[in-house]
C-alpha cells in the first residue's frame, strides 16, 4: 500500500471520529430539546408553536414535534453507526485485511443503517407535513432527488456487499488449496 492510499485512509478515519463525535453530541442536544419540550409549560408551548408557524392543535403538534425528533434521533442514531462501521472497516483496510468477515458485518451494518435512514427520514417528513412545518432542515431534504440519492447510495453499497462476499469466498477457498 503506498503511503497516499496510507494518508487517505488515515484520514476518513479521522474524519469518521469526528462524525461520531458530532453525531453522538446531536443526539444528547435533541433529546435535551424533545425533553424540554415535554416539560415547558402550555403557555410557552404555545408561544413556541405560534413562532414555528404551527397553527394546528396544541397538544397534537406538541406530539408530532415529539415523534419527529425522536425519528430525527434515531436518524443520527443510523448516522452514528454508518461512521462507526466505517472507521472500523477503514481500520481494517489500513491492516490490509481486505476480505475478512469482520468487512462484510460492517458493510451489512452499513446498509441496514441506510436503509433505515432513509425509512426514518420519510417518515420524520410525514410528521412535519402533519403539523404543516416543510423545509425544517436542509439536512434532511424532503425532495425526490435526495430519496433517488439514498437509493442509489443503497445500490452501491449493495454491490460492494456482494463484492466483498464473493471475495471472502475466494479468499477461503485459496487458503483450502494451500
Amino acid at each position: 500500500m503506498n503511503l497516499f492510499t496510507k494518508t487517505v485512509l488515515k484520514f476518513l478515519s479521522i474524519v469518521s471520529l469526528i462524525a461520531q463525535f458530532l453525531c453522538a453530541f446531536a443526539g444528547l442536544m435533541l433529546l435535551f430539546a424533545t425533553g424540554a419540550l415535554l416539560l415547558v409549560p402550555s403557555g410557552v408551548k404555545k408561544q413556541l408553536l405560534q413562532y414555528g408557524d404551527l397553527n394546528s392543535n396544541t397538544d397534537l403538534s406538541v406530539w408530532f414535534l415529539v415523534l419527529s425528533c425522536l425519528a430525527a434521533l434515531a436518524i443520527i442514531a443510523c448516522l452514528f453507526i454508518i461512521m462507526y462501521a466505517l472507521h472500523k472497516m477503514i481500520g481494517n483496510i489500513y491492516e490490509q485485511h481486505f476480505f475478512v468477515s469482520q468487512n462484510l458485518t460492517y458493510l451489512k451494518l452499513i446498509l441496514i443503517s441506510i436503509t433505515s435512514f432513509t425509512i426514518l427520514q420519510f417518515i420524520s417528513q410525514l410528521f412535519f407535513a402533519q403539523v404543516h412545518a416543510y423545509n425544517v432542515s436542509d439536512i434532511f431534504s424532503d425532495s425526490w432527488p435526495s430519496l433517488i440519492g439514498n437509493i442509489l447510495l443503497l445500490a452501491i453499497v449493495y454491490t460492494l456487499y456482494v463484492v466483498f462476499k464473493y471475495g471472502i469466498n475466494l479468499q477461503e477457498d485459496s487458503n483450502n488449496v494451500i
